[in-house]
């Protein structure tokens, strides 16, 4: 027997949250789009007494229409920007080269977009989850401050991060006549990229 969520193709979501992002001036975090969807949005608002369960559905319900939407909204020279602390919708500028297939997060954006992963998810495999996306809250917490540090933009690929990286570190390194405060705020920004990197299977 086929199971009802995996013959669900359109997220139901989708239209509150684009109507919540286009009304919004700033970009918003995961949290802040829950708190709009649980105050604007009756179907939102589940009784499951099992709350980590409860809460991975939520989660995996609003990925899964924010990522419908990039695919929707690309057609319409909009991208999507997905990520814990910042989802956004920003034109897409003449040349640039941004597509759902080219998003650097291609591995989550395949699983949340997977509907048989919400049916088949144990509660034992949402404990698993919620570890991950702690460690990789904490990640993001620092996000910011690492790009600002190595002055590069947010959805920089890897190997300019590298790149930079090597710049920056010989430039300020000490035993040529660099700023040593200078130099260790370089690597820890570029080693909070990499953990990030690891955890998101970025390229």
């Amino acid at each position: 027997m086929i199971n009802p969520i995996q013959q669900m193709q359109d997220n139901p979501l989708k239209a509150p949250i684009l109507r919540i992002l286009k009304e919004s001036t700033d970009d918003l975090s995961e949290y802040a789009l829950f708190k709009h969807l649980e105050s604007n949005c009756a179907a939102f608002q589940g009784d499951d007494k099992r709350i980590d369960i409860a809460l991975f559905r939520k989660h995996f319900m609003v990925m899964n229409a924010l990522y419908q939407l990039q695919d929707s909204l690309v057609k319409d020279g909009l991208y999507l920007a997905i990520s814990a602390l910042s989802i956004k919708i920003e034109p897409i500028k003449a040349g640039e080269n941004k597509t759902p297939a080219n998003c650097p997060d291609a591995k989550l954006r395949d699983y949340y977009l997977d509907w048989s992963q919400l049916s088949e998810t144990t509660e034992s495999d949402v404990n698993t989850l919620l570890t991950i996306f702690w460690k990789q809250y904490c990640a993001y917490d620092k996000h910011a401050d690492a790009f600002n540090t190595l002055g590069l933009d947010s959805d920089e690929t890897w190997p300019a991060i590298q790149q930079t990286y090597r710049r920056l570190a010989a430039e300020s390194h000490p035993d040529r006549g660099g700023n040593n405060e200078q130099f260790i705020a370089i690597r820890e920004a570029y080693e909070t990229l990499k953990l990030n990197r690891t955890l998101y299977n970025r390229k």
